[in-house]
């Protein structure tokens, strides 16, 4: 969050969308704390971003003023759960541009692709899910996940291991057989050593 300091060269006003600055520190108002404004901000923006822009029905993870505590991972594997939460990645039950593609996980040929499928349910990632996985049960909104560096850091090094939701052509593809998966491992051996995990 930015911010603005007041004529005076004292106590910092969050900056905020200009329609919004009136609600946010009205003349008739006296003094505010810098706590209170900053509450006040953000209470503001998240009520005018869902007006301006709900959230479509798929998506069920819930916005936040805040970082996602798993942007502390590399780039890469920030960009990779950003769209596997959103519904809009390289899996192939995700649509995308190549909406035309069959939804079937190309890995073990048994469901669609989903984000659950990908990462807990596929059979030809169990060995990778044994190794990496064994604290992460649930992906949803509330899964102890997505507030826990450990097991943030596990699903990175799933995610590269098993090149899930990667690119297509970045690698080739699994096909329906863990072996195929674990031949692989010397490209995303290589390909992560410049994708450490940094936690935050």
């Amino acid at each position: 969050m930015l911010f603005l300091l007041e004529a005076d060269g004292h106590a910092p006003l969050p900056v905020t969308s200009q329609h919004l600055l009136t609600e946010l520190y009205p003349e008739s108002l006296p003094f505010r704390s810098y706590p209170q404004l900053k509450l006040k901000s953000k209470n503001l923006l998240m009520e005018d971003w869902d007006r301006a822009a709900p959230d479509p029905a798929r998506y069920l993870y819930q916005p936040s003023p805040k970082h996602h505590p798993f942007m502390g991972l590399d780039k890469f594997s920030a960009g990779r759960l950003h769209q596997m939460r959103s519904g809009k990645s390289d899996l192939r039950a995700h649509p995308s541009l190549a909406n035309d593609t069959p939804t079937t996980c190309p890995s073990c040929l048994s469901a669609p692709e989903t984000f659950e499928h990908a990462i807990l349910r596929c059979s030809a990632k169990e060995q990778a899910r044994t190794r990496h996985l064994q604290g992460v049960l649930d992906v949803g909104p509330d899964a102890p996940v997505w507030s826990s560096a450990a097991l943030l850091g596990a699903l990175s090094h799933f995610i590269k291991s098993t090149a899930t939701a990667f690119p297509p052509g970045m690698f080739s593809r699994p096909t329906s057989s863990a072996s195929s998966i674990s031949s692989r491992s010397s490209n995303v051996v290589s390909f992560g050593y410049f994708m450490s995990v940094h936690e935050s």
